[in-house]
């Protein structure tokens, strides 16, 4: 018979349902094991790491003892208590650190519309022809960019980057609130933006892409357009395309969202999701891109076609106008997957984020269904990696780590930074033994982690409803 101080109580799903959804911390744990109500943390189970012992007894939300001091987190028992209730338990402060990430919070982490005009008009009529594909004619980016392998980031490279986006986060900025002016734009400060950017990308991308802001505002549209840009120019270079091409998807991943500006605030901002009267605000926002772009002169001719066809889906099911796979041009095929990633990334007014991995489990999911093209998230998949970029993973031998690169030998076996040991102590970053390639050490990855502090969430039946309907609502 176990001693109370090892005691796991018998959690399984019977016992958690029937469990009352308020009791007072239970008696039966020895006194002075238990800390008071009021110091205990609250958490969310996907937050717990698998393998990780509790000093302490842990709780759910009401105080009621759900796990003794002495019980490991398994998988199962983490999956059970995130499918009680709302997920949240509550733990002593030494446990959050030992068993969690927390201490580490602050790292970064359809059918067509009834609408014509004669602008819309004409790309209808290009859209038709079916002739949308994509020439080279140079050779492709992905010949030069340098395979950087297992090495850290180069952090004058990193600071540069910082620095340059938030420049061309308030230069973006500015160009977007003179266009809503009315104003006529010249092109080539978007288009240097994105050449800019190719060089960087060929030389280190991993870098670049994890060198984006953590956690960035939904309002933040410029910023979240540099993002999906960033992540559009990696996938085409990804898939082959040249020098000419890339710096094209790059320039209107800047620019395509620019319409959104024109949706009320209080219908981009509700907390729930969108009524059909509602949505069809959203899905106007392609055409007020439209009538902004054409205050800017100096764009390649694929830019308006483009933004008016990004949130097409080759299911038909995606809008303004219900287009398939043939009839959408292969640019907006690319901006759809990243913009659709960093969509379910990121936090929306009517749903928290989900973590990188479920993202990028999601987005399979999407492939297969035909809400985005199959071929773009399989670059996606090759340039992330299965567990992406700056994500949290627990590897198997109890340590937590950080994805810093992409292995150019598998999408399952990334190069990772460890940054806490097996006992919940930080690992130093400086130490070359805690950057480890997978794809040549026996250490598996055995839990992805929400990124700390940011209320990151698994796939679930519920998450995976919301997007179903992608195209006819918010992602």
């Amino acid at each position: 018979m176990p001693t109370t101080s090892s005691l796991i109580l018998p959690l399984t799903a019977q016992s958690l349902q029937a469990m009352p959804t308020a009791a007072p911390l239970n008696p039966i744990v020895p006194k002075g094991e238990v800390a008071s109500a009021a110091s205990l943390q609250d958490v969310h189970a996907d937050e717990l790491i698998v393998g990780r012992p509790l000093e302490s007894p842990l709780y759910d939300d009401q105080g009621v003892l759900l796990l003794a001091n002495g019980a490991v987190i398994t998988s199962e028992v983490r999956r059970l208590l995130s499918s009680r209730g709302n997920g949240r338990v509550r733990m002593h402060p030494s446990d959050v650190r030992q068993a969690t990430l927390q201490a580490f919070a602050g790292m970064g982490g359809g059918g067509a519309l009834a609408f014509d005009s004669e602008l819309t008009r004409k790309l209808d009529q290009l859209c038709d022809t079916g002739i949308l594909a994509v020439v080279n004619k140079g050779p492709a980016v992905k010949d030069s960019v340098v395979i950087v392998g297992r090495k850290g980031y180069d952090q004058a490279q990193r600071q540069q980057l910082q620095e340059k986006h938030a420049q061309n986060d308030v230069a973006l900025n500015q160009l977007m609130q003179e266009a809503l002016r009315g104003r006529s734009l010249d092109g080539r400060a978007v288009a240097g933006m994105a050449a800019d950017y190719l060089q960087q990308l060929m030389a280190d991308s991993d870098c670049v892409l994890a060198s984006t802001p953590d956690m960035l505002k939904e309002e933040d549209l410029a910023a979240r357009s540099l993002e999906v840009s960033l992540l559009s120019m990696a996938l085409a270079i990804e898939m082959g395309m040249d020098a000419e091409n890339v710096r094209d998807i790059g320039l209107i991943g800047m620019v395509h969202d620019w319409g959104m500006l024109r949706v009320p605030p209080k219908i981009r901002q509700l907390d729930r999701p969108l009524t059909a009267v509602e949505f069809l605000e959203i899905q106007r926002h392609p055409i007020h891109s439209l009538e902004i772009l054409q205050q800017m002169t100096s764009l390649p001719k694929t830019v308006a076609l483009v933004s008016y066809q990004i949130h097409e889906q080759p299911n038909r099911q995606g809008y303004p106008r219900g287009r398939s796979e043939n009839s959408i041009h292969p640019f907006a095929h690319v901006i759809h997957v990243a913009d659709s990633y960093l969509a379910l990334t990121a936090v929306r007014p009517h749903r928290p984020a989900l973590m990188p991995y479920a993202a990028m489990e999601c987005m399979l999911w999407q492939g297969k269904e035909g809400v985005v093209d199959r071929k773009a998230v399989k670059a996606l998949l090759q340039m992330l990696s299965l567990f992406p970029l700056k994500s949290f993973v627990a590897l198997s031998d109890g340590t937590v780590a950080r994805v810093m690169r992409r292995s150019p030998k598998s999408y399952a076996t990334p190069i990772v930074l460890r940054i806490q040991h097996a006992d919940g102590t930080a690992a130093d970053p400086m130490d070359d033994d805690n950057l480890i390639d997978l794809a040549e050490n026996p250490l598996k990855v055995q839990q992805a982690l929400p990124t700390p502090g940011s209320g990151e969430v698994a796939m679930s039946p519920e998450f995976l409803k919301q997007t179903r309907g992608a195209g006819r609502g918010r992602a």
